[in-house]
């Protein structure tokens, strides 16, 4: 048991440190508490401790908060804020593979974190958290943008990764998107016609 404690605290450790670091490169400032309910998930996620996302479908997940009653309610809308988080983050190709927009999905999430934060007034100890959910809610984009620069941080790059992520770039025209195309060595540019561009493989 004490291995996996020192583990889950490695983890957080080693999860907070890459937080961080993409935080302080975008300039987002964010809380301490957020801070440490991403590390949380991040870890939790890491080790196995929370099942993968996308197992339930995001709507059916939205049905069983809205019909459940005190601390249960609560506890859905915040599984279904973090699962939402964890599928825009973490396993984006999941939400393209099923056909699923990111819109929706931060739709989904940003709303369960609402009234996560709105619920937690009725329990002592979700109450800390009211304003970690509102803020989760409203930047929920941004976070899960976060959780994707740091999950691929922690994965091997391969040409296919590379290819995937300038034709999100050619998609979004995202700036972020191309900063980090720029630190793996390719340099996108818009062509003439907008909708076109290219790129330098150093």
């Amino acid at each position: 048991m004490s291995t996996v404690i020192e583990t889950f605290a490695d983890l957080r450790f080693w999860f907070r440190e890459r937080l961080d670091d993409a935080l302080g490169r975008h300039r987002i400032d964010a809380p301490e508490e957020t801070r440490a309910y991403l590390v949380e998930l991040l870890a939790a996620m890491g080790l196995g401790r929370r099942r993968a996302p996308g197992l339930r479908p995001l709507a059916l997940q939205l049905k069983d908060a809205r019909e459940a009653q005190g601390i249960e309610r609560l506890r859905l809308y915040r599984a279904l804020g973090d699962d939402a988080l964890c599928l825009a983050g973490l396993f984006r190709d999941h939400i393209e593979g099923r056909g699923l927009s990111a819109g929706y999905v931060h739709t989904m999430g940003g709303g369960a974190y609402e009234s996560a934060g709105v619920l937690a007034v009725q329990s002592a100890n979700e109450a800390v958290r009211i304003d970690v959910y509102r803020d989760l809610s409203r930047r929920f984009a941004t976070f899960a943008e976060l959780l994707e620069e740091v999950r691929e941080t922690t994965t091997l790059r391969t040409p296919q990764d590379i290819v995937k992520l300038y034709d999100r770039w050619r998609r979004t025209g995202s700036p972020r998107l191309a900063a980090r195309l720029t630190r793996e060595g390719v340099y996108p540019t818009r062509g003439h016609g907008g909708g076109s561009g290219g790129s330098t493989l150093h």
